[in-house]
């Protein structure tokens, strides 16, 4: 369930979108490009067009540590790199990114490796961005897969993972152009529920799980709610939904007789096709909870489906429970 959500998260920072990578589509950014950069600590070389150094490492490149402040970054510029290499400047503790298709929520900024020149950055439009790494560049998108919340990362991308042949002359980025970037990753999309235990109360839908997938079975003669009933099952910790928030999670739905008629587990970008993703009362049950957390929820015939539903094929005023984990949360 990217719930009626991640359509509407809120996504900055379009300048590293792979619209103008190797893919070769356009290489336009985003309107909410900065119209005024901030500079790096470093001057920019006076030659910039001197036979850029090849690093084959980042261990020249100093970056400061202060994690409430926009990172001064002094390197070798001009300078390149044959392949995406990252370099952890301060570690995070936190979830890990866990892959490629990820949402990730991040202070950065861009700095063309060529010039020194800051061609992008969060800090100067005074928010975080939010990051759907399937949108980004390929060399940025690698370099922050695995990395931890609470980390300062520098990543190098050469011009094959980053804007290609055709550069991006909006941000004066030529082709050829190495990018250097340094993220904080502040939250990520998590791979599954985080946090504590709870035990549920007896008179409740019984939920097992293999594999990490949760399977509910409906015990026999167990009555039908009456109303709302939410139960944590893993009391996560982090944001708390907000009634008006975009979710990513992963959910498993199954009418009060049994029946299993909707389930995302396993799929990296659940599509919201299904009437149990989209539920408003469903949705609705969960403000309130936070990220890391799987939640059971019973609804009754009356809220749920009290016309039925075509497809899934859901008989008029049918109970369901639900299990959801809660990935990511994003005001918007």
């Amino acid at each position: 369930m990217r719930a009626a959500a991640v359509a509407g998260l809120t996504v900055l920072a379009l300048t590293l979108s792979a619209c103008g990578g190797a893919g070769g589509a356009d290489p336009s950014p985003s309107p909410s490009s900065p119209s005024s950069p901030a500079t790096p600590s470093q001057t920019p070389s006076p030659t910039p067009t001197a036979e850029p150094t090849k690093l084959a490492d980042l261990a020249g490149i100093e970056v400061s540590s202060d994690l409430t402040a926009q990172p001064s970054v002094t390197a070798p510029y001009p300078f390149a790199v044959e392949q995406t290499v990252s370099r952890v400047i301060v570690p995070g503790t936190g979830a890990a990114v866990p892959h490629e298709t990820a949402m990730v929520r991040a202070q950065y900024v861009g700095i063309n490796a060529r010039t020194g020149e800051v061609f992008d950055s969060s800090w100067s439009r005074g928010e975080p961005a939010v990051l759907p790494l399937a949108q980004m560049i390929p060399g940025f998108r690698d370099g922050l897969v695995g990395q931890k919340v609470g980390s300062r990362v520098a990543v190098a991308i050469p011009s094959e993972d980053g804007y290609g042949a055709q550069g991006n002359s909006q941000i004066g980025v030529e082709a050829g152009d190495s990018l250097l970037f340094i993220v904080d990753v502040l939250d990520t999309e998590l791979a599954g529920p985080q946090g504590e235990p709870v035990t549920p109360p007896a008179g409740l839908p019984q939920v097992t799980e293999s594999g990490g997938v949760p399977k509910i079975t409906i015990p026999a003669g167990l009555p039908e709610p009456t109303a709302v009933q939410v139960q944590p099952l893993i009391q996560g910790s982090g944001r708390e939904l907000g009634p008006t928030d975009g979710l990513i999670s992963h959910s498993v739905c199954v009418t009060w007789g049994g029946t299993e008629f909707y389930n995302d587990f396993g799929a990296t970008a659940a599509a919201d096709a299904a009437a149990g993703a989209t539920h408003q009362a469903l949705f609705n049950s969960l403000v309130g909870q936070h990220t890391g957390s799987r939640i059971l929820v019973t609804l009754p015939g009356s809220v749920a489906y009290p016309n039925g539903n075509p497809t899934p094929s859901i008989a008029p005023n049918t109970a369901v429970a639900c299990v959801v984990d809660l990935l990511f949360t994003e005001a918007y």
